[in-house]
């Protein structure tokens, strides 16, 4: 009878010893490095780089990403631009849209990780959709935005000296702008990243758009109706 209580004892003693030994040997900071990073927001959604354009100065947006195990040295792309990260909350990332960026993806990758190009998979990556907006942060002060479609003619009244906001649709193919006004207008086009290119007392110009974006761009002109066709 001793004989068996010994042996129950010594095969209790030993089990757990060898529990505990597999038990220290998972490491939960490794594990927790070794876990794709999961977003499960981003605040704002839209926003802007910094716009430094003549009169029109706007901060980079502050954007907030939160979510799960973004590890201790993360990487934040908006698209494949680099971030940075001015604090690190463990499940929240501080950061701004930096010079460059457009629309597309925000991305967090952690240790040994990265992301596809343009996209929002990868190894050890998590992203969601981000839209770069050069208007919005101006809070909307011409009104709101007046869509100009490929192919599209449009006719628009101004009173007094005005300026009025306009976006394109995204353009399968380069376009021309061509602006019919019995006055001289003043058109400031917006690159992708928030760039402007301002074609200040023109007559009637004709300005180049780009395929594949959606372009966004002001007009001021004088007590007139305008043409616009793209």
């Amino acid at each position: 009878m001793r004989r068996i209580l010994y042996t129950i004892g010594f095969s209790l003693v030993f089990g757990n010893s060898f529990s505990c030994v597999k038990s220290s040997s998972e490491d939960p900071l490794a594990a927790l490095l070794t876990s794709p990073p999961i977003i499960t927001s981003v605040t704002p959604q839209i926003g802007t780089p910094a716009q430094n354009n003549a009169n029109a100065t706007y901060s980079a947006t502050e954007v907030i990403i939160k979510g799960e195990n973004f590890g201790v040295d993360p990487v934040v792309r908006f698209n494949d631009i680099v971030a940075t990260i001015t604090a690190n909350l463990g499940t929240e990332l501080y950061t701004k849209v930096p010079d460059g960026a457009f629309s597309g993806f925000v991305t967090v990758s952690n240790s040994g990780g990265s992301c596809l190009p343009n996209s929002k998979t990868g190894v050890n990556c998590d992203g969601t959709e981000f839209f770069v907006d050069c208007y919005a942060v101006t809070n909307k002060q011409y009104g709101p935005e007046i869509e100009l479609k490929q192919g599209q003619g449009i006719s628009v009244e101004y009173d007094g000296n005005e300026t009025k906001a306009f976006r394109t649709d995204t353009l399968l193919s380069e376009r021309n702008l061509t602006v019919g006004c019995d006055s001289v207008v003043t058109v400031r086009v917006f690159n992708r990243s928030c760039q402007a290119t301002d074609y200040v007392l023109q007559n009637n110009p004709i300005i180049p758009f780009p395929a594949g974006v959606a372009t966004q761009f002001y007009i001021t002109a004088e007590s007139v109706t305008c043409s616009f066709v793209l």
